[in-house]
């Protein structure tokens, strides 16, 4: 059966497969990229480009992968720099890992801006720092943004905790208008089954990690997620909206990734083909 036309389509690409272990280190990590087809997109927004990152753990070192992956992001500017939370890993003191922070942020280049939702890693307190930074952090927030002239939604959903989802808020979220895409950014992917009413064609993610310590064909051993395990990672269909679930730029508990390389993922808007 055919997909009809008011749902969006979804090309997952993965172009290189990164190393089957990174101990202490990132070296290896993927690009990998999401086209995202969505009906009625004007014309102006084929071709926005976004990057999405989630969960880099930062401590006192800079990790020299990430310069890297800043580099290759600021080469060719995106329109949008979309996080989904845990910038810093130390759940009680921030202060270790603030001047990374600040030197990630400051690095990056997007034309339109820079946004995020924060995770439960980073509490409550490190969402001043980040918009003093520039950073529009949403929670539990919606805004109506301009990229190349055209109107697009972001939504940011829930901080520290799961329980920060206000469910009024998604339902006092107003219809959605074709032709405007609709981003919500959350750190938890399974808030997407509570999400699902604000009709979303992207709900961006994180906090699993890709199961972080996989087995050889890369099923997460855990996910800490009530999504099947298959949906820890990469992009999928949930009814209608692309789900895209970060495998995370960072570690956490311990240095160690198996089966389960670091990621950037870049996410580019394309018009969806009339039939």
């Amino acid at each position: 059966m055919s997909r009809p036309l008011s749902t969006p389509s979804i090309s997952y690409q993965r172009p290189r497969i990164g190393p089957n272990v990174q101990f202490r280190t990132l070296a290896g990590y993927e690009w990998n990229r999401v086209e995202l087809a969505i009906p009625h997109l004007p014309q102006e927004l084929d071709g926005v480009r976004m990057i999405h990152l989630s969960d880099l753990h930062l401590r006192r070192r800079w990790p020299a992968e990430l310069g890297e992956a800043l580099d290759r992001i600021n080469a060719v500017p995106p329109d949008l720099v979309l996080f989904t939370g845990d910038f810093v890993d130390n759940k009680k003191d921030h202060r270790p890992a603030l001047p990374l922070v600040e030197r990630l942020i400051k690095t990056l280049r997007p034309t339109t801006g820079i946004f995020a939702c924060i995770g439960n890693h980073d509490g409550d307190m490190l969402a001043p720092r980040l918009m003093a930074l520039g950073v529009r952090v949403l929670m539990n927030e919606r805004i109506e943004m301009t990229v190349r002239h055209q109107p697009l939604e972001l939504i940011g959903l829930a901080a520290a905790d799961r329980i920060d989802l206000d469910e009024r808020f998604i339902h006092a979220v107003p219809a959605k208008r074709p032709g405007v895409p609709r981003i919500v950014l959350c750190h938890y992917p399974d808030l997407l089954r509570i999400a699902r009413p604000m009709h979303p064609d992207l709900y961006l993610a994180g906090h699993t990690h890709g199961g972080q310590i996989c087995l050889p064909n890369e099923r997460a051993l855990m996910s800490h997620d009530t999504f099947p395990k298959r949906m820890c990672k990469g992009a999928h269909d949930f009814e209608g909206t692309c789900l895209v679930v970060s495998r995370g730029f960072g570690f956490t508990t311990i240095p160690l990734r198996v089966f389960c390389p670091a990621e950037v993922v870049e996410i580019e808007l394309r018009m969806k083909a009339e039939r």
